[in-house]
């Protein structure tokens, strides 16, 4: 073979491995941007689906019959008015601060490490319980926003969302409604009951009177801490195909939705919307992903997470007991990345007094 030939084979060779390098690296990139991980969750104890479906059969044909005449009359007559007012189904405390507590096992507010506590729990007994149900949900609003920080939820949250398609929420309202569940998170010693309870007036895909814009709730019974559910649904198929909402007016196209991203949220396997980057601009704007302060807390790099923030001075006054006042420097306890950095006025004022 002419030596032309093998240096013009080695070339190829050379660009071919180049190229499927950087296809690789790509690939790698995107799915780490995009938070991809499969992560088979931790075992939960003391879940038994079946003893627990059985012994919650005849309290969902009690329920179901009662929420019949709900249902119906949500329907309406055919003309998208309901037959009668429509009344709200679920109900808050009458306190204006603990609107995120279902009234029916609100005993008092618990503290902000309790509640965080909490609802982490609750949403992983959600991802595990419809994970083995094969029930399809993700993440949505607050909660996948917290995903895309750092795969927590956000600390300031109050309560949790997700959502599903109207199909599985019929799935729900069908099989499971008001069906009560136990679990048990061996790790942490963490045993609570959790209820299942759908909205009679899921059936009505309209935004009504708003009284019902929530077709589920995911409660712990302990402190009535709750998971919003939400079903989406097409409800304008003629002049906007495609496109499915909730009540509450939040619309998607399918393919913002589908097909469903796996990742890592509490550590556990989680569901989001396909294009949550665009799901999360629509509803938040970009400063989402930019506004490292928000509700009293303040987004530290250096440890991933987001810190409440404090009032820091790094001198403090004293009296001894002559009467003299004296200074103490005090070390700021959240570390150097907690320091903000100086400003040009400030600079120029140190230099003056150097």
């Amino acid at each position: 073979m002419h030596p032309q030939s093998y240096i013009h084979s080695i070339f190829l060779l050379i660009l071919t491995l180049i190229t499927a390098t950087q296809f690789i690296t790509c690939a790698a990139g995107a799915a780490a941007a995009a938070g991809i991980a499969v992560v088979e969750p931790p075992a939960i104890r003391g879940i038994n689906y079946e003893k627990n479906l059985e012994k919650n059969a005849a309290r969902r044909k009690l329920v179901n019959l009662r929420n019949k005449n709900l249902a119906d009359m949500a329907k309406g007559d055919g003309d998208g008015e309901p037959k009668v007012k429509e009344l709200k189904y679920f109900r808050e405390p009458g306190v204006a601060a603990a609107g995120h507590y279902d009234g029916r096992f609100y005993i008092g507010f618990v503290t902000d490490i309790e509640r965080q506590r909490t609802l982490r729990h609750l949403i992983r007994a959600w991802l595990q319980w419809t994970q083995n149900q094969g029930i399809e949900t993700w993440l949505a609003h607050g909660t996948l926003l917290g995903w895309w920080w750092n795969n927590q939820i956000l600390p300031w949250d109050t309560d949790l969302d997700v959502q599903l398609s109207e199909a599985t929420l019929k799935t729900l309202a069908e099989n499971f409604n008001m069906t009560t569940w136990s679990y048990n998170f061996e790790e942490e010693n963490f045993q609570r009951d959790y209820l299942l309870d759908i909205n009679p007036y899921w059936v009505s895909r309209l935004r009504g009177t708003s009284a019902n814009l929530i077709d589920g709730r995911w409660i712990d019974k302990s402190t009535g801490l709750f998971i919003d559910i939400t079903g989406l649904s097409e409800t304008h198929g003629v002049t906007r195909p495609g496109v499915v909402s909730c009540k509450n007016l939040h619309r998607y196209k399918l393919e913002e939705i589908y097909p469903l991203r796996t990742v890592k949220f509490e550590e556990f396997k989680a569901y989001i919307p396909n294009l949550y980057e665009k799901v999360i601009i629509k509803e938040y704007r970009s400063r989402a992903f930019t506004a490292t302060e928000f509700e009293k807390h303040e987004w530290q790099p250096a440890v991933g997470a987001w810190i409440p923030k404090t009032t820091f001075e790094p001198e403090t006054s004293l009296y001894i007991r002559n009467g003299k006042k004296i200074q103490i420097k005090v070390e700021d306890p959240r570390g150097l990345e907690a320091v903000p950095r100086p400003t040009g006025w400030e600079l120029f004022w140190r230099v003056f007094y150097w």
